[in-house]
C-alpha cells in the first residue's frame, strides 16, 4: 500500500514548513531512510527520509509550497499503484483523509482593506498561509498588492520574498549609477537569516536590555580541567570536557541561587522557575540556533558534557532538536577570539550570558606580589523590566565564584 510523505514537526513551536527541494523526482525509485525531500521551518533546515521502499509516485507540494505539520507532502508506493490509497505513518494521521488536510492549509484568509476594487468587484477575499503573513509584516509588505502563486490564489511566503527582493531592487535602480570598481552584489536573505533579524529586532524593541561585564578568574579552573580530562581518559570515559561545559554548570549552579534570573515576562507577569533548561547558541553555516538542555539542574558535570554535546551536533546535523523552553542562553565568542561583547536576549527570557576568549594578566596576590593569573571575560545582558542592576551583578559574581573555585562544580 503507498505511504504518505508527511511534513515533520521540527521543533516545540514548528506548525507548518516549506518544501525547499525534492531529492527525487515521481518515477524515481527509493529506498526506505534514504533522502527524499528537504525542508525548512523559520529555524532550521532539514532531509526528510522515504518511510518505505518502492517508488516516488506523486509529488503532492511543489519546490517553495508550505504545508502544515504532518500534511501529506508527496506519496511513495509500488509501480502501477493507485496514489489515492497512501496512508500515514501513524493511526492518528490514517484517520485524516489528504483532501481534507489538503483544503485546511488554504483555509486561512484575510480581507483586503476597505475601498479596495478589482475587476470583478468591490471587496474579495485574499489566502494568505500564516508564515507568509508573518513574512509580510517583518519585510513591511503589503499584502494587498501581493498575486498568490499557491493553491487557490493562495499567497505563500515565497510570493512575499519576492516582492520584498522586486521592491528593494526598484529602490537600488533609483540611486545613482556607480563606477564599476565600485559595483556591489545585491541577493535575499536566507529564511533563517530572516527569522534572525526578525526576532533580534522584536528582542530589543521589546524588552529593556543592560549589559554588566567583568572578568572571572579561571586559572585554577583549567588546571581543574586538564586534571579532569586526564582522569577521564585513564577511565576510557567518552567526556567532552570543554570549558563551556564548566561554565554551564556554573551557571546552573548560579541560577539555582538567584531563582530571580531564572524568570520569564510573560503578559506583565513574572513567570521564575525552580527547574534549569539551558539554551546554549550554537552557529550554522548560514545562521544561528540555540538548542536548548533540559532539566540542567539534574545532570552532574559528565551528564551535562554528554548532553550539551548530544543537543549541538543535533542542531548542526540538521536534524530534529529541542530548540525552544530555554529559561536562560549562554553565548559563546570565545574561539573567535572576543573580549566582551553585548548578547541580545531571547524573549521572554531574562538573561543571556556571553563568554570571550581568556586572556593572560598580571595582578597583585594579597602579598602585594605580582603573580600571572587567566581571566575570561564575561558579559550578562538582562531585562531591567525583571532585574535591577545589583541583583543582576550578584549573579554574575556567583558565576565567577564557581569559576574561580571548581571543585564546587562537583557539589
Amino acid at each position: 500500500m503507498a505511504t504518505s510523505i508527511l511534513m515533520p514537526k521540527l521543533g516545540m513551536t514548528m506548525t507548518e514548513g516549506t518544501v525547499e527541494e525534492w531529492l527525487k523526482q515521481p518515477g524515481d525509485t527509493v529506498k526506505e531512510g534514504e533522502g527524499i525531500v528537504t525542508i525548512s521551518s523559520d529555524k532550521l533546515t532539514s532531509e526528510v527520509e522515504a518511510p518505505a521502499d518502492g517508488i516516488l509516485l506523486k509529488v503532492i507540494k511543489e519546490m517553495s509550497e508550505e504545508a502544515e505539520v504532518g500534511e501529506p507532502i508527496g506519496i511513495v508506493g509500488q509501480a502501477g499503484e493507485e496514489v489515492g490509497e497512501a496512508t500515514s505513518t501513524s493511526e492518528k494521521e490514517k484517520t485524516e483523509p489528504t483532501a481534507e488536510v489538503q483544503e485546511k492549509a488554504v483555509q486561512q484568509v484575510e480581507q483586503q482593506p476597505e475601498g479596495h476594487q478589482d475587476m470583478k468587484g468591490p471587496q474579495r477575499k485574499r489566502r494568505i498561509s500564516p508564515a507568509a503573513r508573518k513574512k509580510a509584516k517583518a519585510l513591511s509588505v503589503d499584502i494587498s498588492k501581493v498575486t498568490g502563486t499557491g493553491p487557490k490564489g493562495r499567497i505563500t511566503r515565497r510570493d512575499i520574498e519576492q516582492v520584498a527582493a522586486t521592491t528593494t531592487e526598484e529602490q537600488v535602480t533609483t540611486k545613482p549609477a556607480v563606477h564599476e570598481e565600485e559595483a556591489m552584489q545585491v541577493q535575499g536573505m536566507s529564511a533563517m537569516r530572516k527569522s534572525i533579524a526578525a526576532n533580534m529586532q522584536h528582542s530589543l524593541e521589546s524588552t529593556a536590555q543592560l549589559t554588566l561585564h567583568r572578568k572571572a578568574d579561571i586559572t585554577n579552573l583549567l588546571a581543574f580541567q586538564k586534571k579532569m580530562r586526564t582522569e577521564a581518559a585513564e577511565n576510557n570515559l567518552d567526556l567532552k570536557l570543554t570549558l563551556t561545559v564548566f561554565l554551564a554548570r556554573a551557571v546552573t549552579l548560579s541560577l539555582q541561587a538567584h531563582p530571580e534570573v531564572n524568570t520569564h515576562l510573560i503578559h506583565d507577569q513574572l513567570h521564575q522557575f525552580e527547574e534549569v533548561h539551558l539554551g546554549i547558541a550554537t552557529s550554522l553555516e548560514d545562521g544561528l540556533v540555540v538548542p536548548v538542555v533540559k532539566h540542567a539542574e539534574r545532570l552532574p558535570l559528565g551528564s551535562l558534557a554528554k548532553q550539551m554535546k548530544h543537543v549541538t551536533e543535533t542542531a548542526r546535523e540538521g536534524k530534529n532538536a529541542e530548540l525552544s523552553g530555554a529559561t536562560f542562553t549562554i553565548s559563546n565568542l570565545g574561539a573567535q577570539g572576543i573580549e566582551y561583547f553585548t548578547p541580545i536576549l531571547n524573549p521572554p527570557e531574562s538573561g543571556i550570558l556571553g563568554v570571550g576568549t581568556f586572556v593572560q594578566e598580571l595582578r597583585l596576590d594579597e602579598n602585594e606580589q605580582v603573580k600571572q593569573i587567566t581571566s575570561l571575560p564575561l558579559s550578562l545582558t538582562f531585562d531591567h523590566r525583571v532585574l535591577d542592576g545589583a541583583p543582576a551583578a550578584e549573579f554574575l559574581n556567583t558565576i565567577a565564584h564557581y569559576l574561580a573555585k571548581p571543585y564546587l562544580l562537583l557539589l
